[in-house]
């Protein structure tokens, strides 16, 4: 552990006493905004990250738009808590896990709304392919995320809009293949989670080969399988929820 930096533990001391003055106050992290309120309430047994489906719903009509939209009480909490993880995962520069990186909440909204646009072609040549999606690709969006020539795996959340119920997916970009991680695998059967998840089993090999990700950097001929066919999807067997 480190000592914290005079001048920060100045800040927090403070932000301590501004938050006394005002319970609702709002800090920004990067291009995401949460209470104060919040970030006290993880500290907690019952400390949990919200995530409202209407706002899923209402996400989709503003994708759209443009990636850059106002996240203001947006599925802020599992931005933010995404957002803290990339940042720290910067700063921790004697720690080799720079291998990986992840998305926000809204990456998956783009791949369906990409998918939705192509799905009638049946070839890779002439795919539109979103520009908020190259920039995804490129570590340009979302805030401290990387470039994905220099990582091997990119995590992202995904809700199950209908279920209500959020996994992680991990794309593993040297065996071409995409992870879930479902803590509650009794809620929704396999054939429903390939079916939900297809769209980013096939934009993203026709996303990939817009950027000629795989004939240069890291990834230049490495490639275990044909990736450039829809990728396979499956379930990682992990630890499971016992509540609702």
């Amino acid at each position: 552990m480190k000592a914290i930096p005079h001048d920060d533990l100045v800040n927090l001391l403070k932000l301590c006493w501004e938050w006394r003055e005002d319970p609702n106050l709002v800090m920004q992290f990067g291009n995401v905004e949460a209470e104060i309120e919040f970030l006290a309430s993880l500290v907690k047994a019952d400390g949990w990250l919200k995530g409202d489906v209407s706002v899923i719903d209402y996400a989709f009509v503003l994708m759209s738009i443009d990636y850059r939209i106002d996240k203001k009480n947006m599925l802020q909490h599992l931005d933010l808590g995404l957002y803290l993880m990339r940042k720290r995962q910067q700063q921790l520069e004697e720690v080799e896990i720079a291998d990986w990186t992840m998305t926000d909440v809204f990456f998956m909204n783009h791949i369906s709304t990409c998918f939705a646009e192509n799905k009638r072609k049946k070839q890779q040549v002439g795919w539109k392919i979103r520009k908020s999606l190259l920039n995804v690709v490129n570590g340009k969006v979302p805030p401290c995320g990387l470039d994905w020539q220099n990582v091997y795996t990119v995590y992202t959340p995904f809700m199950l809009t209908k279920y209500k119920h959020w996994v992680a997916v991990m794309i593993d970009l040297v065996l071409c293949e995409i992870k879930v991680y479902d803590s509650k695998v009794s809620l929704i059967p396999d054939d429903i989670i390939k079916e939900e998840l297809a769209p980013l089993s096939i934009t993203l090999p026709n996303l990939l080969n817009t950027m000629d990700f795989y004939e240069e950097g890291v990834y230049a001929n490495n490639c275990s399988r044909d990736w450039w066919c829809p990728w396979p999807i499956e379930r990682v067997d992990v630890p499971q929820q016992s509540n609702e």
